[in-house]
């Protein structure tokens, strides 16, 4: 039976799909968290095999170190980390300091570090590696699912592979970056409603390169379809919806909703929302370093204009909520809103079905709430 994997990796995005459609069966990881996301990621493959598809969405620290030190452990025992990579990285790129370490990179460069590790593995002739990924991108040689990609345009693209070429030049620098006092705490104490009127900006093509040119899917099989949308802006992914013909009247039906960005306040939008029919949302976060989620993103969730709020909405964290306020220092839900919005909350859930039900991981395997291994991780 198709499921989602909702691994638990500290701040970031780690998920593993299971697809059966007809008589295949394929296995789909999209992103790998910090460092230490691998060793929460590589027991899960360890029961459900080699990945046919691996998909980097983008090169921000929190999505793409687990994948190269899950890489780099398939390298150690000669194992192939997948049939087939989706990875929009810059390749084979010279920098100054050969021996720098991976996680001493920033982000670009981890995308550099990605690809040299790539190349490696494809040069083999067991993978595959893809690095020209964008909307409109739909493969025929994924039997197990239905996919198809709505983000990053390909201007988008071309820009975050130019970044990473550019910044591999320099020479590797620890980045660390606090973003503690740039969430306002007053937002516990404004409805939700009021809150839910409030617009993203659009995303700057000199300083939000890594988010706008995330790769974002919908994946469809047996019993199951989902949005995931990684850390992508919600007006590149309307504008494509829209350009194939979906609309408040002709909404995009899915299962589920992999919220952008960790529940950031600057990727959810009433617009993407009301021409998309969901009532599953993911959001994947422990809430430590950057204070995700935001109220302002589930305020769009539960209070945009097109929502039908005679139906529940269920909110699935990978962490219990308590630990993620507390780790984020605020407080983003208040007593009494579920029955008001008409919403459920399901903590700890790290393994989902088609139907929504969700297995919670027990007290002692729950969220990854230590320290990832990588201390300094850049996000834009």
């Amino acid at each position: 039976m198709s499921k989602i994997h909702f691994l638990p990796v500290y701040h970031g995005d780690c998920f593993v799909i299971e697809c059966d459609k007809g008589d295949h069966s394929g296995v789909v990881v999209v992103d790998g968290g910090p460092s230490g996301g691998a060793k929460i990621l590589q027991p899960i493959l360890e029961e459900v095999g080699t990945p046919d598809l691996l998909v980097l969405t983008h090169f921000d620290g929190d999505h793409i170190q687990g994948l190269i030190d899950y890489i780099e452990a398939c390298q150690g025992i000669l194992a192939v980390p997948a049939k087939g990579v989706w990875a929009n990285c810059a390749g084979d790129v010279k920098v100054k300091n050969e021996n720098f370490s991976p996680i001493m990179l920033d982000s670009a460069r981890q995308g550099v570090e990605l690809a040299r590790l790539l190349n490696a593995m494809a040069r083999t002739g067991k993978m595959t590696w893809r690095d020209d990924i964008a909307e409109g991108f739909i493969p025929d040689d994924c039997p197990f699912a239905s996919i198809e990609v709505v983000s990053p345009t390909e201007e988008m693209r071309v820009l975050a592979i130019g970044q990473q070429e550019e910044q591999a030049q320099k020479m590797p620098m620890a980045v660390a970056v606090d973003k503690r006092k740039m969430t306002r705490d007053d937002d516990i104490d404004i409805p939700l409603d009021i809150l839910a009127q409030g617009k993203p900006a659009a995303p700057n093509k000199k300083n939000d390169v890594p988010n706008a040119s995330s790769i974002a899917f919908i994946l469809r099989c047996d019993g199951l379809s989902i949005l995931m949308l990684g850390d992508s802006f919600p007006q590149n992914v309307e504008a494509y919806l829209r350009s194939k013909g979906y609309s408040e009247d002709n909404p995009l039906e899915v299962d589920f909703v992999k919220v952008a960005h960790h529940g950031s306040k600057h990727n959810t939008s009433n617009e993407l929302l009301d021409i998309i029919k969901c009532n599953h949302y993911l959001i994947s976060t422990n809430g430590k370093i950057f204070r995700h989620p935001d109220r302002d993103s589930i305020a769009h969730i539960l209070c945009h204009p097109n929502r039908d709020r005679n139906e529940k909405v269920h909110l699935y964290f990978n962490c219990a909520v308590e630990e993620i306020e507390q780790n984020s220092g605020k407080k983003f839900l208040k007593d009494g809103e579920d029955a008001e919005w008409n919403f459920e909350i399901h903590e700890n859930a790290t393994e989902i079905d088609g139907l929504g039900a969700a297995e919670v991981a027990p007290e002692a395997d729950g969220c990854a709430n230590g320290k990832p291994d990588d201390q300094t991780i850049e996000e834009l």
